[in-house]
């Protein structure tokens, strides 16, 4: 083929604007993806990336975690010092992992003193600091100075709490900020934070200055996230002010006894822990609940759940274990032995984690969906429950259940995980395939352990026996080992915890 004549060549017009491939540079995800191909230089396809100008190789260094940037440093002499102006210094479990103490702090000593960038973007530390606290300050202060925006201190390990002065939070650039065992103190009047939208907190000790005054004076957070944290028996989040704050999530904090929120942008509640007087208020937008309650001894207090139904009557998606269900079981209300009369009009997503302690059977289940008119999906894990076959079982609830004459007109899916063919069980799967009409998916999952309680040959009469209990035509039913449900292609939203 003859060459092209240079002239003409000149004056082709490029099939992109110069400004276009600038941005996607800038995109860091795009650039690990591209960077993760670099192997050979001497590649055709790699040449372009050799030849770039040098501040944009510096840039697209600066995006990149600094483990990665080294690595690739190591590709040519050209790149040999680029990661020194890294904007992502993280230092977190896995570059933590298989390195000693000793290593640890010796790299990220070498790392800021050698570093050359005019920005810090994100430090995140994993170690224990016992006996540094010193260097640890020096590290966050040096961030600090180039306007670091997210701080992820994880001093788990440490046989004592990380004293951080008020100095080192109260940071005017700082956007994300996540603490896990660390002891804080922070004025009631912050000079800083102003961009602050996410704040995790683990094993730290609150007040309730303290919560106040992250919701008081931090107008733009999003996020709050309190897990395995103790100093306050009442969470009281009044976030009328706060026109961003969406979610709240509130984990394994045992000294809790009250939670009182009222924001009217709030979309999301996470919960896990005993049952808890929690109140939520001007819940307007509240879509997206978890409340996973972990079961007691003795008898729980069905007006505190009561109560809570009706303020999460708007959610779309809601996850919670057999406590919850418990709590609303049919009783005694006002001389009269019935079920409790509320709507979740708007639920579509329900997954539901069986605990042992508990005493929900179907009739709780079947009450709970009843209330439910456009639910589509549930997911019901067993986890090795087995349920009571009681008394009460025989003389309300089994009544209850057949009295109910409505049928699901949304219910499209259904999944129950550790089945293993309990009489209990079978009559939970004839509840949903016959009252399902429009069924698509009906899904059974043995346990982990593999115990079921039929032999393996009349697996084939049961499966007939679910086709016959099927009133939608269209329902495909299928029995699975639990390591073959990996790829669910319809996973439920929520896993049972989120830290």
């Amino acid at each position: 083929m003859a060459a092209a004549d240079p002239q003409s060549k000149s004056q082709t017009p490029p099939s992109q604007p110069p400004h276009k491939r600038t941005k996607r540079l800038h995109n860091p995800q795009s650039l690990t993806h591209f960077l993760d191909g670099v192997g050979d230089l001497n590649d055709d396809n790699n040449r372009s990336f050799v030849n770039l100008p040098d501040d944009v190789v510096e840039k697209i260094f600066s995006f990149l975690p600094i483990k990665k940037a080294v690595q690739i440093g190591v590709l040519s002499s050209r790149f040999k010092t680029s990661w020194l102006s890294n904007r992502k210094l993280c230092f977190g479990r896995e570059f933590a992992r298989n390195r000693t103490r000793p290593e640890f702090i010796s790299i990220v000593n070498r790392v800021f003193t050698s570093h050359s960038g005019s920005k810090i973007q994100c430090l995140r530390l994993h170690f224990d600091p016992l006996g540094s606290d010193r260097t640890v300050l020096n590290w966050i202060k040096e961030s600090i100075d180039k306007g670091v925006e997210e701080l992820d201190l994880d001093f788990l390990h440490s046989h004592f709490p990380f004293n951080l002065p008020s100095d080192f939070i109260d940071v005017q650039t700082v956007r994300k900020l996540k603490l896990w065992y660390c002891k804080i103190k922070l004025p009631s009047k912050l000079n800083g934070l102003r961009f602050l939208s996410s704040v995790i907190l683990r094993r730290v000790f609150l007040s309730s200055g303290l919560i106040e005054t992250l919701i008081h004076h931090c107008t733009l957070l999003e996020t709050l996230d309190l897990t395995q944290c103790d100093g306050i028996w009442r969470l009281e989040i009044f976030a009328g002010d706060l026109k961003r704050f969406k979610v709240l999530k509130v984990g394994d904090c045992w000294k809790i006894d009250t939670i009182d929120i009222d924001s009217p942008t709030l979309r999301s509640f996470y919960y896990c822990g005993p049952v808890r007087a929690i109140k939520i208020a001007n819940a307007l937008q509240l879509n997206d609940v978890m409340l996973n309650f972990i079961p007691r001894r003795g008898f729980i207090r069905n007006f505190q759940v009561e109560n809570l139904v009706f303020d999460i009557s708007r959610v779309t998606l809601l996850t919670t274990t057999s406590t919850f269900l418990e709590g609303l079981t049919a009783r005694i209300r006002d001389g009269v032995f019935g079920n409790l009369n509320f709507c979740l009009s708007n639920l579509k997503e329900f997954q539901l984690f069986m605990e042992g302690a508990s005493y929900c059977n179907l009739g709780d289940i079947a009450s709970f969906l009843g209330n439910c008119p456009c639910i589509e999906k549930v997911f019901i894990d067993l986890n090795e429950f087995s349920f009571e076959w009681g008394l009460y079982w025989e003389l309300h609830q089994r009544q209850l259940v057949d009295k109910q004459s409505g049928f699901f007109h949304c219910l499209k899916f259904v999944k129950v995980k550790g089945f293993k063919f309990d009489k209990h069980e079978l009559e939970m799967a004839r509840y949903f395939l016959k009252r399902a009409l429009f069924l698509e998916t009906f899904a059974l999952v043995y346990p982990r352990n593999g115990r079921v309680n039929i032999y393996p040959p009349y697996v084939k009469i049961y499966n007939a026996l679910l086709i016959a209990w099927k009133a939608s035509p269209f329902a495909n039913i299928t029995i699975c080992e639990h390591l073959n449900d990996t790829d669910c292609p319809t996973p439920p939203k929520h896993s049972k915890f989120w830290f």
